[in-house]
């Protein structure tokens, strides 16, 4: 079943009790959580927490599908990427004591000096490492297309295929294809690249002005989110579809109205 929800990171400061509350409120029916919950909601996840959270979560009738992962595998020192493996890992174990089958993870980005040629097989590598111990878990990576290293979907899919997984897939971040820099010509072809491995979806929207690209409501931009959510649910994805608003405007409005339409928008593509 599809859920729809929000991204706990636009409520940073906010506890969670707090964000659970306003999310349903909203209509939501799931949440991903950061997981750097400490800074962002002043709580650390552990062995005390974890229950509580998981009830303040059913008491507001959301579900915690994902879990917001934290890696830059774009080293070439060894020691580096076994502490940026490790850093993936600890979230990995939290998703499992939480029983959340989703943990979002990054490929890494530019650094001076540093080329994807030069990381790559480290990425590779790195990424073989966490879904084996990731899989003895029961939990999925998702890599999000994020920064501007390799922000492409083909691209993405060859190195998700050389990794040869079956616990990774992506987290497909709506706008970030057309933050980086692709047209929507090539966001609709980067869409189609990595929606049949989607294991989440963060929920953005925008407009192309002059050389760059604004975020707005899910619904009042110039992305094909309509048919993102069509092809999704043709393909059988059956997990979150989460808003994550990072526009100018009011975030609870904005949000509120990104996941009005995310229902809609998904009730209509369900027939």
């Amino acid at each position: 079943m599809i859920h729809i929800g929000a991204v706990s990171l636009g409520w940073s400061g906010h506890t969670l009790p707090e964000v659970f509350t306003q999310l349903s409120e909203m209509g939501g029916t799931c949440i991903e959580i950061n997981g750097n919950t400490e800074r962002h909601h002043s709580l650390r996840l552990n062995e005390t927490t974890i229950p509580q959270v998981k009830t303040w979560a059913g008491e507001a009738g959301l579900t915690i599908n994902s879990l917001s992962g934290y890696c830059d595998f774009a080293q070439t020192d060894a020691a580096a990427l076994e502490t940026e493996i490790e850093r993936l890992l600890v979230t990995c174990r939290v998703a499992a004591a939480m029983d959340i089958p989703v943990v979002r993870a990054f490929t890494g980005d530019v650094k001076p000096g540093i080329t994807l040629a030069a990381v790559r097989a480290n990425i590779i590598a790195a990424f073989r490492a966490a879904c084996t111990e990731a899989a003895d878990l029961g939990v999925t990576l998702g890599i999000e297309n994020h920064g501007r290293l390799i922000n492409d979907g083909p691209a993405l899919v060859q190195l998700v295929d050389e990794v040869g997984a079956d616990n990774l897939g992506f987290t497909i971040d709506t706008g970030n294809f057309a933050w980086a820099g692709h047209n929507l010509a090539q966001v609709r072809a980067d869409f189609e690249a990595v929606a049949p491995r989607a294991v989440n979806i963060h929920i953005k929207d925008g407009v192309w002005t002059g050389g760059d690209f604004a975020f707005v409501t899910a619904g009042e931009g110039d992305l094909p989110l309509a048919w993102l959510i069509e092809t999704l649910v043709a393909g059988g994805y059956d997990n979150t579809i989460c808003s994550e608003y990072e526009g100018t405007g009011n975030f609870a409005e904005c949000t509120a109205k990104s996941i009005g339409y995310l229902k809609t928008t998904l009730k209509q593509a369900q027939g």
